[in-house]
């Protein structure tokens, strides 16, 4: 994908998030039905998860209330995301452009690593296999890698969302196979840039950023099949 392509939707993508913050984390103030498998998943004892875009942070409220870690760290792009965990998750919180080289450099190394529902919004598979292997080089020995990336495509009513890329003047070809374009409507109408990241691809870019998938599994949603959790580990 070329730069100024890629450019254009993180800035499509930041507008949505600075204008429907609100309504964006209302609808996500809960944990997810996946989060209770993952506990199982965390390396014993995990006294560090990095979360990569944690948005408002509901990830590690949930760890830290299960006391499955002790120590919680979030990367954003989103300010106002960010100013809603703060204001309601203990751990520290750090501002960064993840499509960017270097965006995880002096956070340290952790326990776990998780990025649910933030690959997808990285334009270029070459940025999403970037990010995944600086999320590597943070991790420690024995660690996990947990990544959660949506599969909006399997529901009729999420497959409704999508509309042309002509919607905001972009040839299709410019933009990369399964990239799609999506509406929002809650709090009024937006638009936002999500992959659709598959089993295989998961797997793929898994593989290239030198982690082992453990397992996989699906969760979440009305159907309660809308997010595909992999587990990955470090090669041996």
């Amino acid at each position: 994908m070329q730069p100024e392509i890629a450019q254009q939707l993180l800035d499509l993508n930041r507008h949505f998030y600075e204008q429907f913050a609100g309504p964006f984390a209302e609808t996500r103030a809960g944990p997810q039905p996946g989060f209770y498998r993952l506990v199982a998943e965390l390396p014993r004892p995990c006294d560090h998860l990095l979360d990569v875009g944690c948005g408002d942070g509901r990830l590690g409220r949930f760890l830290l209330d299960q006391g499955a870690i002790e120590h919680y760290t979030g990367v954003d792009f989103s300010p106002a995301l960010l100013a809603a965990a703060r204001a309601a998750t203990p751990g520290v919180f750090v501002e960064r452009e993840l499509s960017r080289p270097g965006c995880l450099d002096g956070l340290g190394r952790f326990e776990a690593i998780a990025c649910l529902s933030t690959l997808q919004h990285i334009p270029g598979r070459a940025n999403r296999l970037r990010l995944l292997q600086e999320m590597a080089t943070h991790l420690a020995p024995q660690g996990r890698v947990i990544l959660a990336n949506w599969q909006f495509l399997d529901s009729p009513r999420q497959r409704r969302k999508v509309v042309e890329w002509s919607t905001i003047s972009l040839p299709a070809g410019d933009v990369e196979p399964n990239d799609y374009l999506l509406t929002w409507r809650r709090g009024g109408q937006g638009l936002r840039y999500v992959c659709l990241i598959d089993e295989a691809e998961t797997t793929a870019l898994a593989q290239a950023a030198g982690l082992a998938v453990v397992h996989h599994f699906r969760s979440d949603g009305k159907e309660g099949n809308l997010n595909l959790y992999t587990v990955c580990r470090p090669f041996e």
